[in-house]
């Protein structure tokens, strides 16, 4: 089958008119469409689609900008956190392990459960040290200490999803002595945790959708309630492992005012935000 032919902007424009949407100002979809990707935007049109080429009646081009701004916002709301929540992990990680097995513990195979995976983190580790050599501390280490790193200087040019990986790997009693020591849970929860935030940091750094979006990812919850598949479940784990108390506290206000702000426009189950949920993170509404 061939590949559809690029559309104008113009052509965009019919496209969307013929599919149900209303669109009341043509000259502002015009510039919201030279900045937006037309494929990135109907992304946000989902839950209005009723078959293959159509769309709820009434369904207005406005609505979807609004869904995507709301979406906007959310990141801009999540990725503080999960940066807070991955520089302390990171930071608690190196301290652990540097004082335990010294300073390049990395190195220590004998502590990693899986040697396959281990090998695999130090091809990542030589790619990454490569890649980030014109780096002053990268290039102070090769040049003084013959190539030579501590952990803890590794771990500011290893992502989030290869220490989460290193993590896994550890040996079950390094890190049940670890979780005791900083969150309190134990290793299967903890794990599962960490790779939904990983995927949806990964998210939040490319600009992609989050509203909507099913994460198709084995969520554990230690009360074992029910699991949205949502961006919910992430938002859980990070309200009871967030280091940072206060910023959560400044976000769950942020999040309640978009959500009230944009209330008229969002469906909230799409988020897996019913009212017991949000309560539980401590949003009201």
């Amino acid at each position: 089958m061939l590949l559809k032919p690029p559309k104008t902007i113009e052509e965009q424009i019919s496209l969307l008119k013929s599919r149900n949407i209303i669109i009341d100002d043509i000259e502002s979809v015009k510039v919201f469409l030279q900045n937006n990707n037309y494929y990135r935007l109907m992304g946000y049109a989902y839950q209005f689609k009723i078959d293959e080429g159509n769309y709820q009646l009434n369904t207005n081009f406005s609505t979807l900008t609004e869904i995507y701004d709301f979406d906007k916002l959310l990141r801009q709301i999540l990725f503080p956190l999960l940066e807070d929540f991955e520089i302390s992990f990171k930071t608690k990680l190196a301290y652990f392990l540097c004082h335990k097995y010294g300073t390049e513990c990395h190195l220590r195979e004998d502590i990693f459960k899986n040697l396959q995976y281990y090998f695999d983190f130090i091809t990542t580790l030589l790619r990454n040290i490569k890649q980030s050599s014109k780096q002053l501390f990268i290039k102070h280490h090769n040049d003084k200490y013959d190539g030579r790193f501590p952990f803890w200087v590794l771990i500011e040019i290893l992502s989030f999803s290869t220490i989460s990986k290193l993590f896994k790997n550890l040996n079950n009693k390094d890190k049940s002595e670890f979780l005791k020591l900083h969150y309190g849970y134990d290793s299967i929860i903890f794990e599962n945790w960490i790779e939904h935030l990983s995927v949806i940091r990964n998210i939040c750094a490319h600009h992609d959708r989050i509203y909507n979006k099913n994460f198709n990812l084995k969520f554990l919850k230690e009360d074992h309630t029910d699991k949205t598949f949502k961006v919910y479940d992430s938002l859980y784990a990070l309200s009871k492992i967030i280091p940072n108390k206060n910023l959560w506290n400044d976000s769950v206000k942020k999040l309640e005012q978009i959500i009230k702000e944009y209330k008229e426009k969002i469906d909230l189950n799409l988020l897996g935000f019913s009212v017991i949920n949000l309560n539980k993170i401590g949003i009201k509404l």
